[in-house]
């Protein structure tokens, strides 16, 4: 299945274009960091009812300069919507620095609950 580079969705295959970011899909997608040490344990820090609200985890997440993937059971592209937990989406960073994490999650939860 090809990626998006930028964004890192999955696509169904004959689709060449993120429809999101307008970038060229890739048949494999680059290491996140490649400074990154494999070695490195990742574990759940949040999961997103869907892909929107997984994005901006991510780039609160990287703002704070702290590295993460974004993993589901299914590609969003497909069935872009949350059936029964099916468009959860599951954010995982190095285990170093999940404490930080989760600390910047609930921050932003606990201002934006508001709105």
């Amino acid at each position: 299945m090809p990626f998006c580079p930028r964004c890192r969705s999955e696509y169904q295959q004959g689709i060449s274009r993120c429809p999101d970011c307008r970038e060229e899909l890739v048949r494999h997608l680059p290491p996140e960091d490649v400074d990154a040490d494999p070695r490195k344990q990742l574990v759940d820090v949040f999961v997103a009812a869907g892909d929107e609200e997984g994005l901006v985890v991510k780039g609160l997440l990287e703002s704070e300069g702290i590295s993460c993937s974004l993993s589901s059971d299914i590609p969003h592209s497909v069935v872009p919507l949350n059936i029964d937990g099916l468009g959860a989406v599951r954010i995982k960073v190095a285990e170093e620095d999940a404490e930080r994490a989760l600390e910047l999650i609930q921050q932003h939860q606990e201002q934006t609950s508001g709105d």
